[in-house]
Parts: structure tokens; sequence; C-alpha cells
């Protein structure tokens, strides 16, 4: 029952009361007409008769149904004194009263704004100033009734018979209404209706006070046109401080003549002042059943942040059994604010969530944290981050990122409302950052805390200090620099894996040790490096392409350090300080070529844009270096032009290489892409020889191919309502090295949604978390299908649905159904889902099937009544979902 705009305003009593006061003192005066405004002094108004002409015109008939009037102008001249009235009900429709119009008096325009399962909606009539923003004092006020009389003795003025009352977008009509002088009050008399742009109230009588601007309406109806909602009210009051209240109030977005649901309250408040609204003794009726009690609801009016009870949702979960969350929300300032996530799970307890923000014109802070006395885990369970960014100059920010929590296994058990969950370890971080004008400077430390059992123990910096810039040194010569400095330090643990079920074995039956005791040799080292990166450019381009010589020198020193224990590595005879210079060239260049075509019908504008790349890095052996913070990239498209085939500044690839590639694009005459295609391939002139580390904390063998694998992307959207996006490895002589995505999404409307999807890879060199060591596995792949959809079977019902099967081990991820039901004023969600869980805590070797059911009601115009978590189900699962809600009617 929140107001967007206030019914009426305080000018209203002063509105109703000029217009009183225009009769003479004892005159009656048949179709009166007077014009009043503002007097110049500001003290009161002056008021003149119309004078009319000798014929009087007739009255204007009663308007048409508003959707007809819809297609005709909104305004009409400020000076006009005869106002067209509102229509009134017709065999049409019995709700014409409430500006309802029926979906088949709409026109085609107003039918397509409106959602296919819609009956109708509210459409505001035209009428004069009813878009008027002009201040109300330069306003002035038309009056208008079948004739009026002023009472001297009494000091009582009346208008009778089809009252008509406007000032600008204020509008007041009655049967009848009359001005008690004496006692500064105003009547309106039978059939009530006051109007103010898109809000409309309807009443048997109402009452006001011109000075104190208190207002009082008995047996009201209301309207809200915008947020299509309608309600009523035995008496609809609105007291001298601007407060209105409402008595026996109710509220719905559901159609007239159809009470899906309704919001009933014995006293509700609105103080648009403060942008706040409380209710008592309120109940949920749905079809004329309450099914829902709370004796106070305090609730929003505007987009101003409020205290009090955000939507609860509930579910279960094998783990954690049935669950309750009930959150509150504090509004403590207009800069910060605070919410607890208190739940209640069956089988482990209550679980308090909390998080509190402040925000700044120079800083953003965040803290989360969560406490439970686990029954189930039958020990205390806790986590908490903390988040800060802060300005402290011009050019100077600092930010900061920690958290910890109590075990490893915590979001494994648990799920969190918060935005504080991690993927495999939670963040320790803060920086320093300078921003200058041609350079960048950066300090950080960065540290971890493992969030589960089956990582290798990761590198930390403490600190990493970084220095990057450039610079023009004249006739178009670019200079380049990025200098670091990093200490990397970690504890590996040892030990045997114990879970749940007691200690782990693998499939020879041997008991699972902690990954950090696989690492052997450079594995175990620690230590400081400094990198230099110095690069000379020469960047050319024209409209027709581009050529852009380079030359960089990769440096880098260790100064270094090693857990040593008895694991076969000679480290006493390691290089503690190891170091290495490695130049690198490169020469980049292009062509650009177009011409007009045309594809479908429709004329394009194609293009073909050859590309060629030379790298050459000399082999420097790095064999005894540690692998800090690198990488091999994924081989891509992307990756063809890179000048370094590695990540981080461990290893610096040797190369002699051509790479040739090409892109065409197909554009239309408004300059969207509608199609690109691309191709390259690299050829080898020698092998690689600098690797990564094997299993045994050694160099990998030598890359002998003399070329790489095609490798290609295409993107295809010949028409708004699908697109096709594919990412293809080929390789004619090695079909291990191929790999391929593809992707196709179809929505002709965002009601509509239909995905398709395949991806594969081989995964021959692949990093085990487990053991810490790379392995060879011919036969371990990636060889998944994804198919997910959104489709209406007629405009209410809509079935929803995904799977996601892993076709080398031929099984199931995940997999969902369910359906939807959507009304103009709720929507209902009923989703069966099957995933794959994988709980570290009871077993690391398999992963176990769970099921869950997820129901989700939103009433429109109030929100979730419960299943928040479905929304966050279906915006990960189905691509498109969001842009469907986004764009829902």
């Amino acid at each position: 029952m929140a107001y967007r705009k206030p019914p009426f305003r305080p000018s209203f009593p002063m509105l109703l009361a000029s217009g009183l006061l225009l009769a003479q003192p004892m005159t009656s005066l048949a179709v009166g007409q007077v014009e009043c405004r503002a007097s110049e002094a500001g003290g009161g108004w002056n008021c003149s008769t119309l004078e009319a002409p000798a014929a009087l015109p007739p009255r204007p008939q009663r308007p048409a149904p508003a959707a007809a009037q819809a297609e005709q102008a909104d305004n009409q001249p400020a000076a006009s004194v005869s106002e067209p009235r509102d229509a009134t009900p017709t065999s049409a429709s019995e709700f014409n009263e409430l500006d309802w119009v029926p979906r088949d008096q709409l026109s085609a325009a107003q039918r397509a704004a409106i959602a296919p399962y819609c009956g109708g909606t509210y459409i505001e009539p035209p009428r004069a100033g009813r878009d008027d923003d002009t201040p109300f004092e330069e306003l002035p006020i038309y009056a208008e009734a079948d004739s009026s009389r002023f009472e001297q003795g009494n000091q009582t003025g009346t208008l009778e018979g089809d009252v008509l009352l406007r000032q600008g977008r204020l509008q007041a009509r009655a049967d009848a209404a009359n001005y008690d002088r004496g006692n500064d009050i105003i009547r309106l008399q039978d059939d009530v209706r006051l109007r103010d742009q898109g809000v409309l109230i309807l009443g048997d009588n109402a009452s006001m006070r011109v000075d104190t601007g208190e207002t009082r309406i008995e047996g009201a109806r209301y309207v809200m046109h915008e947020a299509h909602a309608r309600g009523s009210a035995a008496t609809i009051k609105r007291r001298d401080d601007g407060v209105i209240v409402m008595t026996n109030g109710t509220y719905t977005t559901c159609e007239p003549g159809e009470n899906t649901w309704t919001l009933h309250a014995k006293d509700v408040e609105l103080d648009r002042e403060k942008g706040w609204g409380e209710a008592k003794h309120v109940r949920l009726h749905v079809k004329d059943v309450p099914v829902l009690y709370t004796p106070y609801l305090y609730f929003p009016l505007d987009e101003r942040r409020q205290t009090g009870l955000l939507t609860p949702s509930y579910g279960s979960s094998t783990d954690s059994g049935a669950y309750v969350t009930v959150p509150y929300y504090f509004n403590l300032a207009p800069n910060y604010d605070a919410t607890l996530y208190p739940t209640f799970m069956t089988k482990r307890g209550a679980l308090l969530d909390g998080e509190a923000r402040h925000m700044s014109a120079v800083s953003y802070s965040q803290l989360n944290a969560a406490y439970l006395d686990d029954k189930e885990f039958g020990e205390d369970r806790w986590m908490y981050r903390a988040r800060h960014e802060q300005r402290l100059s011009q050019r100077w920010y600092a930010n900061l990122d920690t958290g910890s929590l109590s075990d490893p296994y915590y979001f494994q058990d648990l799920d969190t409302a918060l935005d504080a969950r991690p993927e495999i370890y939670m963040d320790q971080r803060g920086a320093l950052n300078y921003f200058g004008e041609n350079y960048t400077f950066r300090a950080l430390v960065h540290g971890y805390e493992l969030a589960t059992v089956t990582a290798v123990t990761p590198y930390e910096r403490m600190p990493q200090l970084q220095l990057d810039g450039g610079n023009s040194l004249g006739a178009g010569v670019r200079f380049d620099y990025s200098l670091q400095y990093t200490h990397f330090d970690r504890d590996l643990s040892d030990g045997l894996i114990y879970t749940e079920s007691g200690g782990q074995y693998d499939d020879l039956g041997v008991l699972i040790r902690k990954p950090d005791e696989s690492l052997v040799g450079l594995q175990r080292a620690t230590g400081h490096r400094a990198s230099a990166i110095p690069k000379v450019s020469l960047p050319l381009r024209n409209t027709w392409g581009f050529v852009t010589p380079a030359l960089s020198v990769y440096s880098v020193a260790y100064d270094l350090q090693f857990d040593e224990r008895a694991d076969g590595f000679d480290y006493e005879q390691a290089d503690r300080t190891p170091s290495n210079t490695v130049p690198v060239a490169s020469l980049d260049s292009g062509l650009y070529f177009d011409r007009r075509t045309s594809w479908l019908g429709r004329g394009m504008r194609q293009t073909l844009e050859p590309r060629a790349f030379y790298l050459y890095s000399p082999y420097r052996d790095q064999s005894d270096q540690p692998l800090f913070d690198t990488y091999e990239t994924t081989f891509s498209y992307a990756s063809l032009y890179r000048e370094d085939r590695f990540s981080g500044r461990d290893r610096t690839g040797d190369a002699n290489q051509l790479t040739l590639g090409t892109t065409s694009r197909l554009i239309d005459d408004d300059g969207r892409e509608r199609a690109r295609a691309s191709l390259g391939q690299i050829f080898y002139f020698r092998d690689r020889d600098v690797q990564l580390l094997d299993m045994d904390g050694l160099d990998d063998p030598r890359d002998e191919k003399s070329s790489s694998a095609y490798a290609a992307e295409l993107v295809y959207q010949m028409h708004d309502d699908w697109r096709l996006s594919s990412n293809l490895l080929w390789d004619p002589d090695d079909s291990d090295s191929n790999a391929g995505d593809i992707r196709v999404n179809y929505q002709p409307e965002p009601r509509k949604i239909i995905n398709v999807g395949y991806r594969y890879r081989n995964e021959l060199n692949t990093f085990d978390s487990l053991t810490g060591t790379y392995f060879q596995d011919p036969n371990r792949r990636i060889d998944q299908s994804d198919v997910s959809f959104i489709w209406p079977i007629n405009p209410q019902w809509s079935v929803i649905g995904r799977w996601q099967h892993d076709l080398a081990d031929n099984r199931t991820l995940e997999a969902l159904g369910g359906i939807e039901y959507d009304s103009c004023c709720w929507k209902l969600r009923f989703i069966n889902r099957y995933w794959v869980d994988y709980n570290e805590y009871e077993s690391i070797a398999t992963d176990e099937p769970n099921r869950g059911i997820f129901l989700q009601i939103v009433l429109k115009g109030l929100g979730n009544v419960t299943g928040n978590r479905v929304e966050g189900l279906l915006d990960e699962g189905i691509p498109g979902y969001r842009e469907r809600e986004n764009n829902a009617f």
C-alpha cells in the first residue's frame, strides 16, 4: 500500500477553497466558469468570472474509454476552462472507473507494452494539465459546476452538479462541494474523485481543513497506474504533519475482479517525508483465505533504505537438513548499514551470518562474519572476511582483503548468503598503489588460507613491489618498462589426509598424504626474486594496416632457500642464486581490406585482416629456476600473438617462430558486427627447450613439433534472435592436442531461451592439486555437453530445464527441471534438481550425488515470499536468464 506519489498534495485544500469562493454572494450562476491566479503580493488569490459568449457551446461529452483517448494529445491549452470529464463505466468494462482498460480495447502499441498473460492495464485518461510541471504558485485554478452559490449568513459556498476543480496536474471531482469559511472546512459529497499524476482516489465523501491541510476520505478506493496496483480503505486521512493514515486498508497488484492475493492491514501509516510506512495487524490473503499474519510490518515507500525484515528463504539439503533464513536489515545511516542472516538448520543448529558496509566519498568497507555451534560437525565453526578500499589522495590508493575460517571444510558444508565464498583459498591481501602521469607503482603483501584439503599450499608474496611505465622517445619510438621485486614464502604441511571416514586411500590402496608431501626439489624452494623487462617499440599505423617492431629484455635473479628433506634431490649442489637474461625480438604486422557485399539479402561490409607475427628469443637454460607464479598459458587463437608462452616471470620461452593468421568480419549498415571468423597457426623454426617442471621437479622434455595446432574462433549473429560462438584447436598430426567448444543461444524474445553447448579438451599435461605434480594421462579429457532452456507453452506457463552431461565418464553432472507460472500479480517456480556434490570431509575420492526441490513464490509488488536461492540457481545455470528477468513486463 505504498504510494510512489502522494494521492493528493498539500495545495489541494487551497485549490478547493478557492474554487468554492468563486461564487458571488447570494447568487446562482449556471455553468459558472471562473479563473483564479495567485495574487502578486503572495497573500491570496485573485479570481474573476469568465464571460461566456452570447451562445454558450454545448458541454463536452464524456470521453470514450481511455485506450482510444491515449491515441490523442495528452495536454490541452492551459487557458481552457471547459474540462473533459473522466470516462464513466460502460458496457465495455465494469472497472472503467478505475481507469482499467481490457486487452481487447487497447491499441497495438499498448498491448505490446504489457505481458501476454495480462488481461489489460490501467491507463490514465488524457486531461488538461496532467503532465504540467509548472510550480503550483504560478498556476491558475479552474472551477466548473452546474450551479454555484454563496450564503452570506453562514459564510458557506456551494458548488453543485458535476463539480470539477483543477490546478495543474491536480484535479478534484464530486457531485457537490461546499466550503464552510467560518470553520475553514471543505466537504466533497458523493462520487468523490481525486487525481494526481499517476494516482486516482475514489471516495464516497471527503472533508479537508484549509488551514492545516488535514484531509479525510470515506469509503476510499485507489489506483496507482505505474505500479499496476490498487486497493481500498474504510478511511484515508492526511494528518496536518503530512502523514497519510489508512484504516482497514488493502493492497494488491492483481487485476480488478481477480484477487489472487491481497494484503490487508488494520492500520497503515505512510510518511513520504521520511520515506517509510508501517502497518499493524497485517494479513496476506490468497483467494480470500488468510495464509500469513504479522502484527507489525515496516516497509519503504521509495528507494531510500529502511530497517526491517527482508524476504525469508527456505530449503533443504542432505548435509544440513531443512533450513530457514530470516534476514534483517539495519539502515544505520545514509553511508553505512548492516544485515543479519540468522539461519536455523535441523541437523546443524543455528548459524548467524552477518554483513556490515560503510561508504564515504573516498572509501568503501565491508565486513562479513559467521558463527555456528555445529551439532553435526561437533565443533564451533566460524569465518570472517574484511575488505576495504581507500583513496588516500588524488594519486594514492589502498585496498585490503583479508579473512580466515575455522576449518577447510567450512564452505563445503555450509552455504552462505554473503559475498565471501572462495573457491580454493581465502585471500589475505593488502596493497598500496600510486598512479603517476606515465607510470604506476604498487606495493603488495598477499597471503592465503586454504579452504580445501586437496590443494598445494600456495606461495605468499611478502612483499611484492612493482613499477610499470612508459614514455615516447620521439619519432614514434616508445620505451616501456616493468620492474618487480617479490619475496615468495610458504609453510609446507606434511602427514596424511583424514576425513570423517578416517584415512583416505588411492586406487592402489595406499593412504593419501597431504598434497605438499609430493613436492620435491625446486618445488620446495622459497626466496627472493627480482626482475626487469625494458621494451623499445616503434608502432606504425595507417588506415590500411600496421607494423610494430619491438625489442624486449627479460631479466630475472633469485636468492633461494629450500625446505630440505630426503627425496632424492641434491639440495647441497642446487644453485641458490640463479639468474638469467633473455632478449626477445618481435615484428607484428597486419593489413586491412574491406568491400561491399551482401549476405542473405542484406547489405554488408566485409573485411579481410591478415596478420603476421614473428617472434625470436634465444634459448637460455632455466632449469635451476623455481616456479613461484608461472604456468603455461592455455593455447588458443588469442595466444597466437603473445611474446611469451608462459605467464609470470620464472620462465621466458625460447622461440624462433612465425604466426600467420587472418580475421574476416561482416558488418551491417548500423555498424554492428554480425559475423567474425579467425584462423591462425604458429610455424616453429626450432624446438622449444624451455619447459615447466615435471612430476619429479625437473624440466619436461622439449617440444619438437614444427607447427602448432590450427586455432580458430567463430562468432555468428546474422539475426538478433540467435548467436553462435565457437573456438577450435585442430592438429592434423596429433589428435591429443585437439580441443574446442561451441555454444548456440536462441532467444527470439526475453521469455524464450534455448542454449546448447559442447566442449572438449584432452588433458595430457595436467597439474594434480592432490599430489602437487604434473601427470600425463592420454585417456584423461574434458568431454561435456550442456543444454538449458526456458520456454513458454502458453502465455502463463513455461517449462525450465538444464542437463549438463560428462560424456567421458558417462555421468550427469547436473540436471534440473521445473515449471513456471506467471501472471500479472504473482509468479511461481518449482524446480527439481540433481547435481554432483563434492564433499572432501566425507570422502576426497568420490563425488556424491545430491538432490533438492526448490520453490519460489513472487507476489509482484511485494517481492519474493520464498525462494531467493532459485534466482541464483537459474542465473548461473541458464545463459540469458538475467536478460529475461531484466526485460520482464
